[in-house]
């Protein structure tokens, strides 16, 4: 898998910031970062932000953007300076400092993205955390969570599996994600 990419996840945040007024609450970015990254890694073989999943109480986390996002990186780091040139924090919200920089992005992680808007922006966080809990890479974990409350890494292979909804984006023929799952982990271990 790819390194993460902590540049395309601040300009991912910023972009769903932008996208709904200049701010977003933090958790229902994560969860649409999530979004994205499962459906771009079906469609185009690899993640957005390269980030590891983690399956925890309030469903699936993008950890490493968690962690960026909570402080959780060295005051100096390369992630927390590009962090706060482009987004601020207020309360649970997270706001657009600077205009996004989409020199970061190919032309599928920006397709992926809109697609995810259009779909799922109209759900607040707890809806999206809920919704999550129906994946199977949640779902893995469910009795785990319930009884300890910890986190779970989650498992890539997961995130090839159907979830069959009203959208239709998780929805493929499994000949179609055998030959992207084969192809992620070609790459991967390239």
């Amino acid at each position: 898998m790819k390194a993460y990419n902590h540049k395309k996840a601040v300009q991912l945040i910023n972009y769903f910031a932008s996208y709904n007024q200049g701010a977003i609450n933090k958790m229902k970015a994560l969860k649409l970062i999530w979004l994205v990254n499962r459906l771009h890694l079906r469609k185009y073989v690899r993640t957005v932000t390269g980030d590891t999943h983690y399956a925890m109480e309030w469903g699936a986390v993008p950890s490493n953007t968690k962690n960026m996002i909570e402080g959780k990186t060295a005051a100096q780091s390369s992630e927390k300076l590009y962090f706060d040139q482009f987004l601020t924090l207020d309360g649970h919200n997270v706001k657009s400092a600077q205009e996004v920089n989409p020199k970061v992005f190919s032309e599928t992680d920006l397709e992926v993205a809109d697609e995810i808007l259009k779909h799922y922006n109209n759900l607040d966080q707890f809806e999206l955390a809920n919704y999550s809990h129906y994946f199977p890479e949640w779902k893995r974990f469910q009795e785990k969570i319930e009884k300890s409350g910890s986190s779970y890494k989650m498992d890539i292979n997961d995130f090839f599996e159907n979830y069959i909804d009203e959208t239709g984006l998780f929805n493929n023929s499994s000949e179609d994600l055998e030959i992207a799952r084969e192809l992620f982990f070609e790459s991967a271990n390239a």
